[in-house]
């Protein structure tokens, strides 16, 4: 068994909430548009608590375990059971981090985390998976939206 994972960007936890009814997944398109529900990217090798600990970590050089501490890092907004999905919340501090980030910077990130990324990533995934995450915040913050994170398990 697996993890599914898809970043979207939202108003409001309330917004982001209404997520949970999409059985796809907030980039899921509306059948009524064709259009995603949702400004939403796929990371799967990046779990919204761990990873994206390390993450936040690495970008901010600030220790795991205080952002991890964050009250915003991977609080529940909504659940769909034991068996998912789940929406929760990413830190503003670590989306404003994403947000402003080059993309040198990301790829330089992503070597330094390499070695304490757990589970262990290729650098080059890391990098690959950072780039639209960050482009995913910068639109974000464009509109004064908050990050979220779709989790589902998978077979």
């Amino acid at each position: 068994m697996g993890i599914r994972t898809e970043y979207f960007a939202a108003p409001s936890d309330e917004v982001a909430a209404t997520a949970l009814r999409t059985p796809g997944g907030p980039a899921d398109p509306d059948q009524r548009t064709d259009l995603p529900r949702f400004d939403a990217v796929a990371v799967p090798s990046m779990d919204p608590f761990v990873m994206l600990g390390g993450l936040a970590g690495a970008l901010s050089g600030r220790p795991y375990g205080e952002v991890t501490a964050h009250p915003r890092h991977g609080t529940l907004v909504c659940s769909g059971g034991d068996e998912g999905p789940w929406i929760v919340t990413v830190s503003q501090t670590l989306a404003d981090d994403l947000a402003s980030a080059a993309p040198a910077r990301l790829a330089r990130v992503a070597r330094e985390w390499h070695a304490t990324a757990t589970p262990a990533v290729p650098p080059r995934q890391l990098a690959a998976a950072l780039l639209p995450l960050a482009a995913l915040a910068a639109r974000a913050a464009d509109q004064g939206y908050g990050l979220y994170c779709w989790t589902s398990l998978t077979e």
